[in-house]
């Protein structure tokens, strides 16, 4: 354990019930301590007025919004980006384990060695910086992908073949070791197929050849969410920002209605109690967010038929604008709350959104790290009190060399060389009082 994880312990020791464990706690892991799931009880933090980043605020109402606060995890990618990298020397337990009612120790699921040594959580090697940066920060759930390009073999290797394991890995870390419940992103695309029956020839498309192909992905991890996690039961389709993002989709709108169709009703074949979030909307003015859910219920693509919920990408301008203010493009507006408004309301029914994406850049967004730590705690404080939104992810947690240039870009919490910035000790006071 490093220094860095030292001082995160000590100060953030009053959220953790139990020892320190980062990268799964049973019998395989190689890991020492008890069980680290986070205690929502006790939060000593200051309540009264708090010094964030040298300015002096007043402390936000209480909001009481526990799980509400999320954050981005990448289970596979180059590193450092990814809690496992596809070119570790990863083992898959062979033979696979099945589900029970038990998920932790030598019988557990998470933990138990199959014939071959290996087991799902010792197994897969854990980046253990990258993932205390969410728990200590005080996350409750993220947003994490089925990943089709490394999960689903099927296309290569024939029916049936999947490789769940560091998917499943990434699950038993957050969900089973430290209480963060993942809504899971099934995307269409891309999607590895093998395009010479009985060879190992894979070639990459840009998505799923067909919606019924795409369904049946979908079915597939929603039927194994089911059987194996069942606390977990979120799911996001069809991709990321579909309704500004051309080449997923080709087809345009039509396509993106036919493939969410599909995939929603697979997903709840296989889970009827399952809640699925639509779209990953793009909600930059131009990407025009709010005609593409008009039009795409007009494709009979709404409540019920494409999703249950509606999934957001918004950043609050700061300071945070008037109630009253139109969303942009409209004249006079701004990217605000009345963005969230005028999506439920395009739904054509009454639903929740969930704010899956927001992040402050610099200079995109505010002028300095200062100003950063201000906007993160007016802007989560925003969206906690509307109980039509089920919870806000901050994207960028410790991604800043993910984002050189750009919007995006110096909007992390942590920098590259590991210094936690202003905005991260905020946002973590904000959730030790409203948001555990």
């Amino acid at each position: 354990m490093d220094l860095r994880l030292l001082m995160k312990a000590a100060v953030f020791a009053i959220f953790l019930a139990g020892g320190l464990c980062v990268s799964g706690c049973g019998g395989n892991s190689g890991s020492a301590g008890v069980s680290p799931e986070m205690s929502a009880a006790g939060t000593g933090a200051p309540t009264e007025t708090r010094s964030i980043a040298g300015s002096t605020t007043a402390s936000p109402p209480p909001t009481n919004r526990p799980g509400f606060l999320g954050a981005f995890l990448r289970a596979e990618g180059p590193p450092p980006f990814g809690i496992f990298s596809p070119t570790s020397s990863n083992i898959a337990p062979v033979p696979y384990p099945t589900p029970g009612s038990t998920m932790t120790g030598s019988a557990g699921y998470c933990d138990r060695a199959a014939a071959n040594g290996a087991s799902i959580d010792g197994s897969y090697i854990v980046d253990t910086t990258k993932l205390t940066d969410l728990i200590y920060l005080g996350v409750r759930w993220t947003r994490l992908d089925a990943d089709q390009f490394y999960v689903d073999e099927s296309h290569i290797f024939g029916a049936g073949a999947y490789a769940f394991g560091s998917f499943d890995a990434a699950q038993c870390i957050s969900l089973v070791y430290h209480n963060i419940t993942p809504v899971v992103n099934l995307a269409a695309g891309p999607i590895v197929y093998n395009p010479k029956p009985g060879t190992f020839a894979p070639r990459s498309y840009p998505t799923y050849q067909t919606a019924a192909d795409f369904g049946q992905w979908c079915g597939v991890v929603a039927a194994h969410e089911r059987a194996v996690f069942p606390a977990i039961s979120k799911f996001s389709l069809p991709g990321n920002e579909v309704n500004s993002d051309p080449g997923l989709f080709p087809g345009g709108e039509a396509q993106i209605a036919t493939y969410s169709k599909a995939c929603y009703a697979a997903i709840k074949a296989a889970y009827p109690n399952a809640y699925v979030y639509g779209f990953e909307l793009n909600m930059d003015g131009n990407a025009g967010a709010t005609q593409f859910v008009k039009d795409e219920l007009g494709l009979g693509c709404g409540p019920g038929t494409c999703y249950d919920g509606i999934s957001l990408h918004l950043t609050l301008r700061y300071p945070i604008a008037p109630a009253a203010t139109p969303c942009y493009p409209h004249p006079g507006g701004n990217y605000d709350m009345q963005c969230i408004t005028d999506i439920e309301t395009a739904s054509g029914a009454p639903i929740h959104v969930l704010i899956s994406e927001s992040m402050y850049g610099i200079p995109s967004a505010v002028p300095d790290e200062q100003t950063k730590a201000l906007a993160v705690v007016a802007e989560m404080t925003a969206f906690a009190a509307n109980p039509t939104i089920d919870g806000a992810a901050y994207a960028n947690v410790d991604e800043c060399a993910l984002y050189p240039t750009g919007p995006f870009s110096n909007g992390c919490l942590i920098s590259p060389s590991g210094t936690e910035l202003p905005a991260y000790g905020a946002l973590q006071w904000f959730a030790s009082q409203h948001l555990l």
